[in-house]
């Protein structure tokens, strides 16, 4: 009837875009009685809510055979679809006209608006994948969209304030409508001022210095040593608006992925590896470089409430702040950001793949903008990750709750040169392909790797609780065939030389660690007790990583000096030592640590972490009676 029509019409209209009708649905949707939109090659429920494959086989769905398939035949042979469009305006409602018309308009086949004007007039929806009931058969027992909307609702991303925002089935802020998010899309304002370069473009995003010079110099230390290693943002996207400027206050520019909170931290962590005066706080005091940009971040952050409105450039920018902390020293301040950085990354839904999740389809993301979400978000895993190492605490981010792929490898950025820049401009010396993307590829892998092993055996629920010696063998051995998978199919020009990149060198000391990490715990056993084979010795193991370690941390000092060098580093060679102590007074151990206390001390120059490090050790000697080597005694 008309009314019944006519309430499908209204019912459908609330709240959202109006689904395409489709012939029918896909398997999997049917089996669960799910809505399809008929997408190809993956239905967005299968793609999005399900993570399931996606399969058609109109032939299997024998409901619709004998409903209204023969009428859709017969309409293909008299091939009579104009008069079926025809009759159908002429005899439609007066005010569902227009919107036939429309659909007619913009729709890519007249015969699919045909076979949904058939099936419509022989009582069926083809939106509706449930049997023909004799309970529907009244308006007022028509499917209510109050009901599909509660049972539907898996979540879905919007964007709000310019910033893509994820809100899960539970909440009830979905069922909020969004605003008008298309005015807050990237590229949405006249190009002339978009692209307009600033006056002193560089200098406008601090207000710690006008120094053109210090700035740049700062940014390129902190892409060359930090970024390599630590990859969270697109590098290109980020120089696109750092080198136009800071906007203007009356200006409509908006920079998606460069602001002043992102480059202060760029510029605080900059000057750990520079000897630059400019690059302290107090000029002849090492121990303050970067203080003065990182206080001009936090007084950004709180003057402008920055850790209340979600953002992608404030995810990177918190997540520096947090590693640049630990690196100082100040562990508890570090963890605070990084958590701030890790909730905001989900609360923007970065842990999702936002294919078919938009509340609005005009505010779906383009490829490049994807990319920025997702090696961010891949990013902050790698730091969750050394942060779970750090402080022996669990994943902040675990596994379980990532649905979105790893980032894209670009040929034409990862065969862009990578040279190393000090005090005195860059060295062609090492210069080689970047390959940034690719290794932070590898070390993702080896992050999923650390993050099973991290709840296996260091999860504090289970410290009193007694393990089936059964059950630690066979998750060790697990993850020691994965650790193994990972060095078997690594590249060959990933492999450690001399002169390899910094990235990577340190990248292989982070796989020594996990070693050092799996056997650790099975340090407590003797041979009688442990459940290993009698020829697997965890404590040769653990010394094996610990000489790899040192070895690598030697490769890195010949090839580019330790002025220059991740924090990480620093945990991973106290990492190393702690095992040297362990077997002095063994002739390899004592070269060991005394290579790695100087090391140490040599890095202590970058980052004062690496001065309390060697105190660490020192207290470990005097509480274990080791004689240490006079060498090593004398740094420490």
């Amino acid at each position: 009837s008309k009314a019944r029509r006519k309430g499908k019409k209204d019912s459908g209209d609330d709240g959202s875009k109006k689904r395409r009708c489709i012939s029918s649905a896909c398997v999997p949707c049917r089996k669960r009685k799910s809505k399809c939109d008929g997408s190809t090659p993956s239905c967005s429920a299968c793609a999005a809510v399900y993570n399931t494959e996606c399969v058609y086989d109109p032939n299997s769905d024998h409901r619709r055979k004998g409903v209204y398939k023969k009428d859709i035949d017969n309409l293909k042979t008299r091939n009579s679809t104009l008069q079926t469009l025809i009759q159908a305006i002429l005899n439609y409602p007066e005010d569902e006209v227009a919107g036939l018309v429309q659909q007619i308009r913009t729709c890519e086949s007249l015969d699919v608006v045909a076979e949904a004007i058939i099936a419509k007039e022989n009582g069926l929806d083809e939106e509706e994948d449930e049997p023909v009931s004799p309970f529907f058969d009244t308006p007022t027992s028509a499917p209510p969209t109050f009901e599909s909307q509660l049972s539907g609702k898996m979540g879905e991303l919007r964007l709000e304030d310019g910033s893509t925002r994820y809100i899960g089935g539970t909440s009830n802020l979905i069922y909020l409508g969004a605003g008008s998010d298309v005015e807050d899309l990237p590229g949405s304002l006249p190009n002339v001022e978009q692209y307009q370069q600033q006056e002193n473009a560089v200098s406008s995003w601090t207000a710690v210095t006008s120094d053109t010079e210090l700035i740049m110099h700062l940014i390129n230390m902190y892409f060359c040593w930090h970024y390599t290693f630590f990859t969270t943002l697109s590098k290109s996207l980020f120089y696109r608006d750092f080198l136009l400027g800071k906007p203007p206050p009356d200006s409509r520019r908006k920079t998606e992925y460069c602001t002043p909170l992102l480059v202060n931290a760029m510029l605080a962590l900059g000057c750990h590896f520079t000897s630059w005066p400019a690059a302290r706080d107090v000029r002849d005091d090492s121990a303050t470089a970067g203080d003065h940009f990182f206080r001009e971040a936090k007084r950004l952050i709180l003057e402008g409430d920055l850790h209340e409105i979600p953002k992608l450039t404030t995810v990177q920018a918190l997540a520096l702040m947090s590693v640049r902390e630990a690196g100082c020293g100040r562990e508890a301040k570090g963890w605070v950001y990084s958590g701030m950085s890790f909730r905001m990354a989900c609360d923007l839904g970065l842990n999702l793949d936002s294919g078919g999740m938009y509340h609005n389809t005009n505010s779906a993301l383009d490829e490049t903008a994807e990319d920025a979400r997702r090696i961010t978000f891949w990013g902050c895993f790698l730091f969750d990750k050394c942060w779970s190492n750090y402080l022996g605490r669990l994943p902040q981010l675990p596994t379980s709750i990532i649905a979105v792929p790893k980032f894209e490898v670009f040929p034409d950025e990862d065969a862009g040169t990578w040279a190393a820049y000090t005090d005195s401009g860059y060295s062609q010396a090492h210069a080689q392909p970047s390959r940034t993307r690719a290794v932070a590829r590898q070390i993702s892998a080896l992050c999923e790797i650390s993050s099973d092993l991290m709840n296996f055996f260091y999860n504090p629920i289970d410290i009193d609780k007694a393990k089936g010696k059964q059950s630690e063998l066979k998750k060790l051995s697990e993850i020691h065939q994965r650790l193994e998978t990972w060095r078997r199919e690594l590249p060959k020009e990933f492999e450690p030389k001399e002169g390899g990149l910094p990235s990577m060198l340190v990248m292989h000391m982070f796989f020594q660690l996990l070693y050092i990490h799996l056997f650790r715990p099975f340090l407590k056993y003797n041979q009688a007790t442990s459940p290993l084979p009698a020829h697997v010795s965890p404590r040769k193991l653990c010394t094996q990583a610990a000489a790899m370690i040192s070895k690598l941390l030697r490769l890195y000092k010949r090839s580019h000096g330790l002025r220059q060098i991740c924090n990480v580093a620093v945990y991973i060679a106290h990492s190393a030592c702690t095992i040297h102590l362990l077997n002095l007074p063994e002739k390899n151990a004592r070269r060991d640590i005394i290579h790695g206390v100087k090391h140490l001390e040599e890095i202590a120059e970058s980052w004062l972490c690496a001065r309390r490090t060697l105190g660490i050790l020192s207290v470990l000697a005097k509480k274990w009676s080791v004689d240490l080597p006079e060498e090593a005694a004398t740094v420490l």
